[in-house]
């Protein structure tokens, strides 16, 4: 798993672009798989402060910002996504990040949920926390290529007029839908 310090000088200018859009603070931090042996304590010390949240399925809104008719649109359109592609993309909502930076609280997500395959490290987590204006792409090694800082940020920036409007099930479904074209599906 990569750390932010290892990240190119491009991806902090993307970031720091980033922080000055509400709804739009992204980072991506590679792996969404827990790295054995000494990385995986770095990724613990990293996750220090991250709530420990269950997994609900393809869609976690914990922040309940979904109807129940919306999260089943919004698995339903992952589970032909997984199906399609064989990667695996999950959404999450929090109602805090807790002082956690955001992007250390959808690395941990991801990691801790296993998203993804395992030979592959190929998943994606969407992370949306409503109260703190935050978004973020978590993707695993096997997707950085495709989906790359640059791509995510453009989801991000898709999603944001949506959610300033209050139309978040709109914005997931814009965002799941284009990390999906971006990643080898069409919607």
């Amino acid at each position: 798993m990569r750390t932010s310090r290892q990240r190119s000088t491009s991806v902090n200018k993307v970031r720091a672009a980033a922080l000055a859009a509400p709804l739009a603070i992204l980072s991506i931090a590679g792996g969404c798989k827990a790295a054995p042996g000494p990385v995986a304590a770095k990724e613990t010390a990293a996750c220090d402060g991250v709530p420990h949240m269950a997994l609900a399925g393809r869609v976690t809104d914990a922040a309940d910002i979904l109807s129940g008719e919306e999260e089943t649109r919004l698995s339903d359109r992952l589970a032909r996504y997984e199906a399609r592609t064989q990667h695996q993309m999950v959404v999450a909502t929090t109602p805090s990040l807790n002082g956690a930076r955001v992007d250390n609280f959808g690395t941990c997500l991801a990691n801790r949920w296993k998203i993804g395959r395992k030979d592959q490290d190929d998943g994606i987590l969407l992370l949306v926390a409503p109260n703190e204006r935050l978004a973020r792409i978590a993707t695993g090694i096997g997707m950085e290529k495709i989906l790359t800082d640059d791509k995510a940020l453009a989801v991000i920036h898709q999603m944001m007029p949506q959610f300033r409007q209050g139309d978040y099930a709109g914005g997931l479904s814009t965002g799941v839908d284009a990390i999906a074209a971006q990643t080898g599906d069409t919607p």
